[in-house]
């Protein structure tokens, strides 16, 4: 755990932008994330994971799979990738299903459009990209959805009060355009939110469907 919390910190101070956090996802949060995995009886699924970082959610998600499932795991920073294969490769496991996961390294605008997904879990850190960039995911996450996709992601609780208050106005302009597509343009459907408290900082867990 310490390795795994100084790894995040480095690469929080390197690479703000695209890590967003200064510490892990909570194991509450993970199970959070996780939940559409544990749908009772259901069938096989294409499992997209955006963002593991040193893999907080990536281990309990890795429990979750049943027979016939298979896990994509897309991270675009290359030491985090290379800090969860090592993590992985001690994870028994992972050692059971590693035949039904794949790494692609690069960003999520990027991934191979020849996969549908059934469930996406998700910690980009859409608050730090630009409006631009977060139209860009999503047009690829419907490009790789279908109807009845469901995709988790959080944000921290209080994040745009936060930066309206404090944050520079190029930074407040930019948080609330991401804010109004994600929240008010209707591009997304919203299913339900639920509150994670134990967390270092705490967040809010949406459930929606991205190709909706």
């Amino acid at each position: 755990m310490l390795k795994e919390n100084l790894v995040f910190l480095r690469e929080f101070l390197l690479e703000f932008k695209t890590t967003g956090a200064c510490f892990p996802t909570s194991r509450w949060a993970a199970q959070a994330l996780i939940t559409p995995l544990r749908a009772a009886g259901r069938g096989p699924k294409n499992i997209l994971e955006l963002g593991p970082g040193t893999g907080s959610v990536t281990i309990p998600l890795i429990k979750e799979l049943r027979p016939g499932d298979h896990l994509t795991i897309c991270e675009i920073n290359p030491r985090f990738m290379k800090s969860l294969k090592e993590t992985l490769e001690q994870d028994p496991h992972f050692h059971l299903v590693r035949d039904q996961v794949s790494f692609f390294l690069g960003a999520a605008q990027e991934l191979p459009s020849d996969r549908v997904y059934d469930i996406i879990v998700c910690a980009l850190p859409f608050v730090n990209f630009d409006l631009e960039t977060v139209q860009s995911i999503f047009r690829k996450l419907r490009e790789i959805s279908s109807p009845n996709t469901l995709m988790t992601y959080y944000e921290y609780i209080g994040v745009r009060r936060f930066n309206e208050t404090v944050g520079a106005p190029e930074r407040r302009d930019r948080v609330a355009q991401v804010h109004e597509y994600l929240k008010d343009s209707g591009y997304i459907s919203y299913l339900k939110r639920e509150r994670v408290w134990l967390n270092l900082f705490p967040i809010n867990i949406y459930t929606v469907r991205p190709a909706a």
